[in-house]
């Protein structure tokens, strides 16, 4: 006789208070039929404002109602969010075009991925002050001993750039996005079908998805000198 799996509201709710677990963990199974008796159990140790439900680095979790992110699962987040290039640690996240790479911890509202970094480090910035990269970095790199203090009236890396420097940034993006060609984004760009279903056809997130489709990734530039730069090849 198969014996039914129940729950106990005071070691779901202690498994919880532990740290950040996932749903599946707590179920102990991936079956559809355990995991749906779990979840009256959850909803209301959410209603009663017991737990919450947060995002971390991009997959949902359950936490006390007080829990917070210490600074060393933040920097190890990023870390994560990231890919070593020629001594660099080049996000492969979402990246702004004013503010460079942004990052977003749980509930909490996007911040720019360098200056989130250097306040772990080093404390609060001022309002006037900014976060510098080395002049040679690779576009998007986010290492700490690669920044340096600035002022926001100083010339910011990255304005006023060329075509060819436009075009090495966006190569750079590609490299890191490796689960993509350019066979592949033509598709996506011309598939009717959802984000979601996209996402999953080419094991990649919605979001990236989304930015190949709004052209904020995988840009094509064309101009009268495209043909002669090196290491692209133009639709």
């Amino acid at each position: 006789m198969a014996v039914t799996k129940t729950f106990r509201r005071d070691r779901v709710l202690a498994k919880i208070q532990q740290g950040p677990i996932r749903y599946a963990d707590l179920a102990g199974s991936h079956s559809y039929a355990i995991r749906k008796r779990l979840r009256p159990l959850i909803d209301r140790l959410v209603s009663e404002g017991l737990i919450r439900e947060t995002y971390i680095d991009r997959f949902p979790y359950y936490v006390a109602a007080d829990w917070e992110l210490t600074d060393e699962q933040r920097l190890e987040i990023m870390k994560g969010r990231c890919k070593p290039v020629h001594g660099c640690m080049v996000w492969t996240g979402y990246v702004d075009p004013k503010r460079g790479p942004i990052v977003r911890f749980g509930d909490e509202s996007p911040t720019p991925a360098r200056r989130a970094v250097w306040q772990i480090k080093r404390g609060p910035l001022g309002y006037q002050q900014t976060v510098r990269m080395q002049a040679d970095c690779e576009p998007d790199c986010i290492e700490y001993t690669h920044m340096k203090l600035g002022r926001r009236e100083d010339p910011a890396k990255g304005k006023n750039i060329s075509v060819l420097h436009r075009q090495r940034i966006a190569q750079a993006h590609q490299v890191t996005r490796g689960k993509l060609d350019w066979e592949k984004v033509r598709v996506i760009r011309a598939s009717t079908e959802s984000d979601a279903v996209m996402a999953e056809q080419f094991g990649v997130s919605k979001a990236t998805i989304g930015q190949v489709r709004r052209g904020e990734t995988w840009k094509e530039f064309g101009g009268l000198f495209t043909s002669l730069l090196p290491g692209r090849a133009f639709a």
